[in-house]
Formats: structure tokens, C-alpha cells, sequence
């Protein structure tokens, strides 16, 4: 008899693009990356899935490690920071004034920075060139069956220079980085349906975390949980009040000393 066990493996994190786009943009530019440089001929460069049989090393990851690349180029990616672009007020799309659920959609911006590395500067440079000219001219391959409104328009390549924190370990400053900008835009859109049951208990969960006097504490771990707010007080209790003073002097005498010193006419 043969008892076969099996253990369950975890599925990895692949959200769809409503959950995560700018993931899904990442992504996306990679493959397109990966697949310009497999087609290149062997010695121009070529990529491989088997780190031992690559020619270059395409990733996300960042910093690139030493260990990894060995002395071959690499090519990382590195996303700016992403802004909503308020294309209109209040970016409503519609509103259901019966059952008062509004849709909202907006025009997402950002740039993603294609960082190409090498021990040469003019091979890291080259490699940058390689990599803006196609995303531009093949830019509708990235735009085609995703959600992306558009990509590569405008793309900015750098001037080589130290890759820095760029590349992990490069403690004497071999490594030359031109990195490429490359822009890109996402129309996002969600909705707000107040009638349904998950939303309510959502929004009322929201409201009473921020009805709640103190429940969040702000500021450096050691003043938290002190009494930040003026004492309450008793009844019949009075507050001893400073008067307003300039240089130690209250203002009402500093006034009596000036009118005692002012000489008539």
C-alpha cells in the first residue's frame, strides 16, 4: 500500500490590475525588457532565464547584487513616485441619486526608471540607448491588452555616473549607471456603493475609529500614552493666568511707565 502526502504551496502574490497596477506596470515593462534583449544575437548582449547562461540581468530588484551580476551589465527597475492627476472636480464619473452610489476615475502618473549598469560607461550607456529607442517605438506592445493609456512618450536618458546605492557591495566605485526615465500613465477608477452591506460596515468601522477621543496616537514612541490635552477642570476651581509680559515686565506697567516719562508740550 502507498500513502501519498502532499503539501499545499502557497500561490505567490499576482494581483490582477484593479488590485495592484503599479505592480502590473512593473511587470510589464520587465517582460518587455526581457524579451527585447532574448532576442538579441548571442554576444550583443543576450538574455537568458539561467543566471549561469545570461549575458545580462534583467531585474526588479533593487540594489543589484554583487554576487549575482558578477562582472556582466545589468539592467534594474526602479518606480518614481506616482501622483493622482485631478483631471476634474472631484473626479466624479457618475452618481446614482436613488441608490447613491458614485464612480470616480482619474488619470494616475508616474515614471519608471530604468536604471542600466555596467563596469564600462559607455556600455552602460549603450545598453540605456538599446532600451529607451524600443520602449518608444514599440511602446504599444506594453499598451496593448493592459491597462496601461500610455507609455514611453518622452523618455529621458541620463548622463553615466556612479551606480552608488544602485549596486550592493561596489564599495570602490566601478560601477557606471545611465539611467533611462521612462513615463507613464494609468487611468484608475472605483466606486462607492453606500446601500451595500460590506461598505457600511467598512464606513461605520471608519467613523467610529475617528469619533473616538485619542484612539490613535501620534508622535515619538516615548511621549505616547502621556496626557497631551489640558487638565479638566473642577467645579469652583479657578486657572491662575499669567498676564502677557515683555522682558519680564507686565505689559499694563510697561505702558504707566512710558505715559510717567512722556514730556509734555
Amino acid at each position: 500500500m502507498t500513502i501519498a502526502t502532499s503539501i499545499s504551496q502557497g500561490k505567490p502574490y499576482d494581483p490582477s490590475w484593479g488590485e495592484n497596477p503599479l505592480l502590473q506596470v512593473r511587470k510589464t515593462v520587465l517582460s518587455f525588457l526581457q524579451g527585447l534583449f532574448e532576442q538579441a544575437p548571442a554576444g550583443c548582449f543576450q538574455w537568458h532565464e539561467s543566471l549561469e547562461a545570461t549575458e545580462i540581468v534583467i531585474t526588479d530588484e533593487s540594489p543589484i547584487a554583487l554576487d549575482v551580476v558578477g562582472k556582466r551589465p545589468a539592467i534594474s527597475l526602479v518606480r518614481a513616485p506616482a501622483a493622482f492627476g485631478q483631471t476634474s472636480l472631484d473626479e466624479m464619473r457618475s452618481n446614482n441619486f436613488v441608490t447613491g452610489q458614485r464612480r470616480h476615475t482619474d488619470l494616475l502618473s508616474s515614471t519608471m526608471s530604468v536604471n542600466c549598469c555596467s563596469r564600462v560607461s559607455l556600455e552602460s550607456e549603450y545598453i540605456a540607448w538599446i532600451a529607451a529607442q524600443h520602449i518608444w517605438l514599440l511602446r504599444r506592445l506594453m499598451i496593448k491588452g493592459t491597462a496601461i493609456h500610455d507609455i514611453g512618450r518622452g523618455c529621458q536618458i541620463g548622463s553615466p555616473s556612479p551606480a552608488g546605492a544602485i549596486v550592493a557591495g561596489d564599495t570602490e566605485g566601478e560601477w557606471i549607471c545611465t539611467s533611462v526615465s521612462v513615463p507613464f500613465f494609468l487611468q484608475v477608477a472605483g466606486e462607492v456603493s453606500p446601500l451595500a452591506s460590506s461598505n457600511q460596515t467598512m464606513v461605520k468601522a471608519i467613523e467610529a475609529r475617528i469619533g473616538v477621543r485619542g484612539s490613535a496616537q501620534v508622535g515619538p514612541t516615548e511621549v505616547r500614552g502621556q496626557a497631551t490635552a489640558a487638565p479638566i477642570l473642577q467645579p469652583g476651581q479657578r486657572v491662575n493666568t499669567r498676564p502677557p509680559t515683555i522682558r519680564g515686565k507686565p505689559i499694563r506697567q510697561i505702558a504707566f511707565e512710558q505715559r510717567l516719562t512722556t514730556p509734555e508740550e
